[in-house]
């Protein structure tokens, strides 16, 4: 069994939605990384750690979602990431690779089951307070 993380990278051009999104999974413990086309996410996943699941818009300027769903396959030592396609279509045919999909606008409660289910819970900062009782 692979071990879980509870990253998950956006990647879309609207700002709005990359900041509503952002401040969900961020509210729920989740590490949000951002990129706003194909090419800049690209070029940070080059570098950064291994997210749990990447979002994608399809519809992006400089290198749109299906673009980088080709460079993403072309890429022999790419690591194996669950993509979920963020769309306002309702139904997207012929999109190999992808492990999900969600319409826009996004429904909060879907959003979260669907990175849960590849990044499992967030591991939260446990109270490190001991009761007075508890002090030895």
């Amino acid at each position: 069994m692979t071990k879980k993380t509870a990253r998950v990278f956006v990647v879309d051009d609207d700002e709005a939605l990359l900041g509503a999104l952002g401040g969900l999974l961020e509210s729920e413990g989740y590490e949000v990384v951002t990129a706003r086309n194909g090419k800049e996410a690209m070029e940070k996943l080059a570098t950064m750690p291994t997210p749990g699941v990447i979002l994608l818009d399809l519809k992006m300027p400089v290198m749109d979602g299906w673009q980088f769903l080709a460079a993403r396959a072309a890429e022999s030592r790419a690591p194996l990431v669950p993509i979920v396609l963020l769309s306002g279509l309702s139904f997207i045919p012929n999109a190999p690779g992808v492990a999900d999909f969600l319409t826009k606008p996004i429904d909060p409660t879907r959003l979260l089951a669907c990175v849960r289910r590849f990044c499992g819970e967030p591991v939260r900062e446990k109270e490190t307070h001991k009761r007075p009782e508890q002090r030895t």
